[in-house]
């Protein structure tokens, strides 16, 4: 039998895009910063010291496709372990920033994921304005009814995209007739565990599962990747991938930005219940959807692993509906943006169509 894969954290994912210029306008606006062009790929990372999180890859036949994601392995004896399996690559260096070796294998469902030892780390540049606006510790505290630490000080943000720290989770909607199947397959692969369990009432079956990493008392992410039953007539695809922001102010930024340029919001802004997440789900350029969220639970060994029926409030606490889209991760099944008119503009009537604009506000 081969031995689990020890992993320490998620490092990558790697979507094949139909226009490599739309998708470099959309993950600019999304908060993502390019760390290097290679031939058809463009690396990008965030403001943590990962040398990239996402590689946005021009598709040969300009079709969209997810080529999974990348983990970081504990040793270069876990790597090996990898290129034992029977549907593995042998090892091969990687030729992206911070080079490393990496491993791939093929799942059960034809899907890839990939492991990688010995990549450098970034090394952080702390006059970067991204970084600066992004840092973990406000320059300014919060206020509370009875914590007024912030006195004589103000608030006062910019406008512009939520900068990304890292690449916090991804998952995927697998057949249900392969669901138990595929779950399996990846936790006797590697080191993930069960956070929390959503189970059909109806059947008494799982339908999704939030994996986080093992890593003992030490605490990681609710979960680094999820799966979720879909039909069974359906392949297995991606659903979404996720990255982490700093807070709600800055995701609130990027959130008015994204809608301002005109792109497609999938659902959010809100709150999840299982990992507590602040979410808000996005359609880049092609229709992949991507997740910005803030304040997520962290677990370890100790952590209670919870089972649970579906029902609409296992999904989010607060915030909007959850959409037909975000079923579907179909952006054609998406609500149109709605645009808050400019208060000023409208005061003044300067702008054609303010009646309507008045109107419609009153009615």
């Amino acid at each position: 039998m081969i031995p689990q894969i020890r992993t320490k954290r998620l490092a990558y994912v790697h979507y094949q895009l139909p226009d490599i210029d739309q998708a470099a306008a959309f993950l600019k606006d999304f908060g993502m910063i390019e760390a290097s062009r290679s031939g058809s790929k463009i690396y990008y990372r965030g403001f943590d010291t990962q040398p990239y999180i996402y590689i946005a890859e021009q598709s040969p036949t300009h079709e969209r496709k997810f080529l999974g994601g990348t983990w970081v392995v504990e040793s270069a004896q876990d790597l090996e372990t990898a290129a034992r399996h029977p549907q593995a690559t042998p090892i091969r260096d990687n030729d992206g920033p911070g080079g490393g070796k990496v491993v791939t294998i093929k799942d059960p469902n034809g899907m890839l994921v990939s492991f990688i030892s010995g990549q450098a780390p970034r090394v952080r540049d702390g006059e970067d304005e991204i970084n600066r606006r992004a840092s973990g510790e406000r320059a300014v505290p919060i206020n509370s009814p009875l914590k007024t630490t912030r006195v004589g000080q103000f608030q006062r943000f910019k406008p512009g995209p939520s900068p990304v720290f890292k690449l916090g989770h991804y998952g995927y909607i697998v057949p249900k007739n392969r669901y138990e199947e595929t779950v399996a397959w990846y936790r006797e692969l590697m080191n993930v565990t069960p956070s929390d369990i959503v189970y059909d009432p109806a059947t008494g079956k799982d339908q999704s599962v939030f994996l986080h990493i093992d890593k003992g008392l030490d605490y990681s992410d609710h979960h680094s990747l999820f799966f979720a039953a879909g039909p069974e007539e359906e392949p297995t695809h991606v659903h979404h991938s996720s990255f982490e922001v700093n807070d709600f102010d800055t995701q609130s930024l990027g959130h008015y930005w994204l809608q301002e340029k005109g792109y497609t919001n999938c659902w959010g802004i809100g709150r999840h219940v299982l990992g507590s997440q602040i979410f808000d789900y996005w359609f880049d350029a092609s229709g992949n959807i991507v997740e910005h969220y803030s304040d997520s639970d962290l677990v370890n060994m100790n952590s209670a692993v919870t089972r649970e029926p579906a029902a609409h409030d296992t999904l989010h606490v607060w915030g909007p509906n959850v959409p037909l889209a975000f079923v579907t991760a179909n952006m054609a099944d998406a609500k149109p943006n709605l645009r808050v008119p400019d208060p000023r503009v409208v005061m003044k009537g300067e702008e054609n169509g303010a009646n309507e604009v008045k109107h419609e506000a009153n009615a």
